[in-house]
């Protein structure tokens, strides 16, 4: 039924360009009367009684077969769900504690040399970071440095706990969200920062030290070596200018930065007019607010993919946005940029059908099966009644 149902309605619109003349118009009103005797269509024969011919053909059913083909393209099409994109956006911050300890001591003492005023400082750039997150620190990673005095095993053993304790005495001075994770790590000796320091210091033993740091990988023998230059005086004068920049906690802070509302008035103006001040997700949010298949769904898409042209989830919706409202051109534009993507697939073989192409909709439908399985069974049963 449904099959010649729609035959009838493709035979009209055929026939509705012929309308140059009254004659022939009178011969499309006899063909539909006719078919619709013939599948039943109680609403054709009533407009049969009560409408002149001429306005059935011209004004009513052209139209709505029309806008029937375009709503049925619209059920077929499909939309990515950018939940990865929609992730607020996570950012590091690097920033080091030169905390002094007492020898062989391993704990938090902020009134012992310049921790006080150290701590102070590291304090408030943590909380400004949590005002600036809204309080979304996720992870702080600490890292522990000693300087290469000493003996080496021992000072990797003290730089481990004093991370250890640094972190704890975080965890009390510093109001920290209850999700936001700490991890402890250590290197120990840090002999690559006092090779960066030599080597951008003005010493004069600079380029000796740092043949020996290059040539020579032992740590103990390093330490010899560089002890013997000088009867001393060179190790005395790095130990008082270079250690105490060596001996610290450096943290990587992460953080999550919170997301414009969508609703927000000036952001929404900005995807219109300085699009390039929009983050990736803040598009996509704007774009939550309207329903797919609508002009103003489609305008926010397609501004996102101009502007983020890397990302295939704004290509795939921008494309389908289109071939909602039946721009097929625009839509092959932006399938262009994704490279045959899989998720691509259903809208594809959209397109293809609204080419007029069957067998390469089948097997675009067949293909998005593995994304999509329900809207492609679906579809396919569309495309075969």
């Amino acid at each position: 039924m449904r099959k010649r149902i729609l035959e009838g309605l493709a035979g009209i619109s055929m026939l509705a360009v012929l309308s140059a003349c009254h004659t022939q118009e009178q011969v499309v009103a006899k063909d539909v009367y006719a078919m619709a005797r013939s599948v039943g269509d109680a609403s054709v024969q009533e407009n049969k009684v009560n409408t002149p011919v001429d306005r059935l053909t011209k004004s009513i059913l052209v139209p709505q077969m029309q806008i029937d083909a375009q709503s049925v393209y619209r059920q077929m099409i499909s939309y990515i769900a950018p939940d990865g994109e929609l992730a607020p956006e996570v950012v590091e911050e690097k920033m080091s504690a030169y905390i002094d300890f007492p020898a062989g001591a391993t704990r938090v003492d902020p009134k012992y040399g310049n921790n006080r005023a150290e701590l102070a400082k590291l304090k408030e750039r943590l909380n400004a970071l949590l005002l600036l997150a809204g309080g979304e620190i996720k992870m702080i990673r600490i890292t522990g440095y000693a300087s290469p005095d000493g003996n080496t095993k021992e000072s990797e053993r003290l730089a481990g706990n004093r991370a250890i304790e640094f972190k704890n005495y975080l965890q009390k001075q510093i109001k920290l969200p209850d999700n936001c994770k700490l991890s402890v790590d250590w290197v120990g000796e840090d002999w690559e920062g006092l090779q960066r320091l030599v080597s951008a210091s003005d010493k004069k033993y600079g380029s000796r030290v740092l043949a020996i740091l290059q040539l020579t990988d032992d740590p103990d023998s390093r330490r010899k070596q560089i002890k013997a230059m000088d009867n001393g005086v060179v190790y005395k004068d790095i130990e008082k200018s270079f250690f105490r920049h060596l001996r610290r906690m450096e943290l990587a802070v992460e953080t999550e930065l919170p997301l414009l509302t969508a609703t927000d008035p000036q952001l929404i103006e900005q995807v219109y007019t300085q699009p390039d001040k929009v983050s990736l997700p803040d598009f996509i949010r704007v774009a939550s607010l309207y329903r797919p298949g609508t002009e103003q769904y489609r305008e926010v898409y397609e501004i996102a993919a101009y502007t983020y042209p890397a990302c295939a989830v704004v290509q795939l919706n921008a494309a389908a946005a289109s071939l909602a409202l039946g721009d097929k051109e625009s839509a092959r534009y932006f399938f262009r940029q994704v490279d045959n993507d899989p998720r691509a697939y259903n809208n594809l073989g959209v397109l293809s059908l609204m080419d007029g192409d069957k067998e390469t909709a089948t097997s675009y439908f067949r293909k998005s099966l593995p994304q999509n399985p329900r809207q492609a069974r679906e579809n396919l049963r569309l495309l075969y009644e």
